[in-house]
């Protein structure tokens, strides 16, 4: 059997366009194409690039009064800016509905590390300070009956290290 070789270049012409389509699909999912990444609650520790969006994803029925918020300190605005916050809910959209989402929204900026503090707030658990920023209510006075649990105010931290 008789084999032939292609030359240099009718190789090089053949493998061009293929090398040319992986390298700019390589590029665009480095440049975020495929969208923020979302972070849930159990996904504490996470990794970017400077110039990276993401998203974390916390349970929230709003129907019930409940609400997150981003609490103080602040992130490090050299390594993180919040760029926007909505409510996804699932189910309908009438009275009552239950379940759903809050997503706050961020963008790395910078290299280094900080840490992304929200504090959950059940209904009357907190004082909203404006801003989209709230503290927690203070604790009822000695002897008075403390709430449950389940209406307490708590805190959920991530820590984001910007490469």
């Amino acid at each position: 059997m008789m084999r032939t070789q292609l030359p240099h270049t009718a190789l090089r012409r053949a493998l061009t366009p293929a090398l040319a389509t992986l390298t700019a699909l390589t590029a665009l999912t480095g440049c975020g194409l495929t969208g923020p990444t979302t972070y849930d609650t159990d996904e504490t520790a996470i990794e970017a690039d400077s110039g990276e969006e993401f998203t974390l994803s916390v349970p929230s029925n709003a129907s019930l009064g409940e609400r997150w918020y981003v609490a103080e300190p602040k992130p490090a605005a050299r390594v993180l800016r919040a760029t926007g916050e909505d409510q996804e809910n699932s189910g309908s959209e009438a009275d009552g509905a239950s379940g759903g989402s809050q997503l706050f929204r961020f963008k790395a900026v910078g290299r280094g590390s900080t840490t992304i503090r929200l504090i959950h707030c059940p209904v009357h658990a907190c004082i909203d300070k404006g801003d989209d920023s709230a503290t927690a209510s203070p604790p009822p006075p000695a002897g008075s009956t403390a709430a449950p649990a389940s209406s307490r105010p708590t805190y959920h931290t991530y820590t984001v290290t910007v490469k």
